[in-house]
């Protein structure tokens, strides 16, 4: 259920896919595309206790939910990013399997870009 507070209007987000690649010493590194990105128009609301603890029992802890229209276009592991806050994409959910709406399960977090400068 989704409440319309001032705050929760319509916002402009760039997923960024992650990609997987191994280091010359065989360790996994992951970065995210932030050459060929991809804009959703969406709307960011908090997390509400049971969708949190959901998740949490997951080993997936969030903190937010964002839903927009259409398909989704990003997946697990992808970053969101709004201005210069970074959600990275836990779960996504596409209701009734019908395309007309995704909505994402995303943790913010402020303290690890993998090096790529938010502006």
């Amino acid at each position: 259920m989704f409440y319309h507070r001032p705050e929760n209007l319509w916002k402009d987000f760039v997923v960024e896919s992650k990609t997987e690649s191994t280091t010359s010493r065989g360790r996994a590194a992951n970065s995210y595309d932030t050459e060929h990105p991809e804009y959703i128009h969406a709307i960011l609301c908090g997390a509400t206790p049971s969708e949190k603890l959901k998740y949490h029992q997951m080993g997936h802890p969030i903190t937010h939910v964002i839903s927009h229209r259409g398909k989704p276009k990003a997946k697990e592991g992808d970053r969101l990013i709004l201005q210069n806050r970074a959600f990275y994409v836990q779960g996504v959910d596409d209701p009734g399997d019908q395309g007309l709406w995704a909505i994402y399960y995303a943790e913010e977090r402020s303290d690890a870009h993998d090096g790529n400068q938010l502006e």
